[in-house]
């Protein structure tokens, strides 16, 4: 079966595994799991998010460049940035006029200004800030389903310590015409992955394009790296690929994507 029917790699499907935001879910629904085990809640729609900001400062100067953002992006998008919750920038507009009130000399406050989050828009700039920008999409997501699927050849999940993932899904056959896949939404990736002495080398293709190789194989174990980092990608739906290039195991850990 081809991977594109287990996956289902459309943006707003029930069953996409990387549709809307980790670990928090608004709307939930019953389904059929993509390609093993039980039944589990998905999600089927991303509401986003919205921030309520409050403000007092001395000088109005501070007052007067909110109202500017509001009046010049409340039509289009610009991208906030978070500092109180680690730098997490999202992307959206205003949604209401921003009134400073005077609350003494030199003396305003600005409250209830509400910033609305586009989900999944892109950035008036390329993002860079692999801390706050980027999220990482596991092995296994937080319901413990396998977000990778097996293409072709003899992939298995298995604990390996120092890896991301916990379980890394391992490819113990080897042969040059296996492959697994993972489905992401975002820009580009980083491939990160445990390295040791029984793993080899494989190619690594996004959206059917050869984008580089990575090589498992150390001489020692080593705990989970980044391996291969892909920039420059557009924001989208892509189709991250593995596959062996010669006859020694590969393993499938994590993704840091940029979203």
């Amino acid at each position: 079966m081809p991977y594109t029917d287990i996956l289902n790699p459309t943006p707003t499907h029930p069953l996409n595994p990387d549709y809307g935001f980790q670990k928090k879910r608004p709307v939930t629904h019953l389904v059929a799991k993509a390609n093993q085990g039980a039944p589990y809640f998905r999600e089927i729609m991303d509401v986003g998010h919205q921030f309520s900001f409050n403000w007092a400062d001395r000088l109005k100067s501070q007052a007067q460049k909110l109202k500017w953002y509001y009046e010049s992006y409340r039509d289009g998008l610009f991208t906030y940035i978070d500092h109180e919750a680690g730098g997490r920038h999202y992307v959206g507009r205003f949604s209401q006029p921003v009134e400073p009130v005077p609350t003494g000399h030199n003396r305003w406050t600005i409250q209830g200004v509400l910033f609305d989050e586009i989900p999944l828009s892109p950035m008036l700039v390329y993002p860079s800030d692999w801390q706050n920008d980027a999220i990482w999409r596991l092995t296994l997501n937080d319901f413990g389903d396998c977000m990778v699927a097996a293409v072709s050849g003899n992939w298995i999940l298995t604990a390996i310590a120092g890896s991301k993932s916990a379980q890394c899904f391992v490819d113990s056959s080897a042969a040059s015409t296996d492959a697994a896949c993972y489905v992401y939404q975002g820009y580009g990736f980083k491939l990160w992955a445990p390295t040791g002495p029984t793993y080899g080398t494989a190619q690594v293709l996004l959206d059917g394009v050869i984008v580089g190789t990575v090589n498992f194989h150390s001489a020692s174990a080593i705990p989970s790296s980044a391996l291969l980092t892909v920039l420059n990608v557009p924001l989208g739906l892509h189709t991250l690929m593995l596959q062996p290039l010669i006859a020694n195991s590969i393993l499938f850990d994590a993704l840091q994507v940029m979203r």
